[in-house]
């Protein structure tokens, strides 16, 4: 288990939790790109039962290339991408890394969807690389 613990950039929103991290991934979709206005996204999936989140969260709703049902949760008073849910992944919920306060502990797992990546993002060649999301 992991305490974890962290928020958006104004403070309205926080969260913590004793969690079990499911996986923690760099992905480099398109929708993750137009979600954060960077590269890629950092994200770190652990259950949502086990985080605490405090404050009024807004939501955009989408379909992935699979067809599941997306989800990017974000402060709206700031709009600091905070969360991230997909409906075939019932029970997990994805904390973006850059609102941790333990980011620079969270240990990265793999690289998704590099098939998107823009070609002048640096990869760590010790993380597994996936061209779309695995199983």
């Amino acid at each position: 288990m992991t305490d974890i613990n962290g928020g958006c950039l104004c403070g309205t929103v926080t969260f913590a939790g004793d969690v079990d991290i499911a996986f923690a991934a760099n992905c480099h979709c398109k929708d993750c790109q137009k979600a954060t206005g960077a590269a890629y996204a950092s994200i770190v999936f652990v259950s949502e039962d086990d985080l605490d989140i405090q404050g009024e969260t807004s939501r955009f709703e989408h379909r992935s290339d699979r067809g599941s049902v997306l989800q990017k949760v974000f402060c709206p008073k700031c709009g600091s991408p905070l969360f991230t849910k997909n409906s075939a992944r019932e029970g997990l919920i994805g904390v973006r890394l850059g609102v941790l306060n333990q980011a620079p502990e969270i240990v990265l797992s793999r690289n998704i969807y590099c098939s998107s990546a823009l070609p002048s993002t640096p990869m760590d060649e010790g993380l597994a690389k996936h061209d779309k999301m695995p199983g």
